[in-house]
Parts: C-alpha cells; structure tokens; sequence
C-alpha cells in the first residue's frame, strides 16, 4: 500500500471517528434531556400521590364516614326493638 492510500484512509478513519463521537455526544444530550423530563414528571407523580393518600386517610376517617352516611344517604343507627339477633 502506498503513502497516500494510507494516509487517505486513516483521514477517512479519522473523519468517521470524529463524526461518530459528534453523533455520540448528540444522542448523549437527548436522552439527557429526556431523562430529566421524565424524572420530573416522576416527581410530579409522587407528589401527587402523596397528596392522594392524605386525602384518603383524611376521607377515611370514622366521623367523616358517619357524617357522610346520615347527612347524604340519610342513614341512623337501627332502633332496638329493629335489632334481630340471629343465633344458631
């Protein structure tokens, strides 16, 4: 092989080389960036999901569960003379 065919092809190595890293830091800085947004809608997520279950605790309460049954569905406790007793 002569000087020149080596020296075009390691120039031709060496541009491709230089074009690849280009690339590399490219793709790089995308998939950076889409990780970013994806870890702050992950964030997102699980503040809203701790908010979620505050509500649920707080919804979950017995007042508020008893309140809701008489004020909405109109609901009492069963008198005593209502009371059946089933036994075996």
């Amino acid at each position: 092989m002569s000087g020149w065919a080596l020296f075009a092809l390691l120039l031709a190595a060496n541009v491709v080389s230089g074009i690849a890293v280009a690339y590399d830091r490219f793709e790089h800085r995308q998939l950076f960036s889409k990780l970013n947004k994806l870890e702050r809608a992950r964030d997102e997520l699980d503040l809203q999901f701790s908010q979620l279950q505050l509500e649920q605790a707080t919804w979950a309460e017995p007042t508020l569960i008893d309140k809701a049954a008489r004020e909405h569905l109109r609901m009492d406790n069963p008198r005593p003379e209502d009371t059946v007793v089933v036994r075996e």
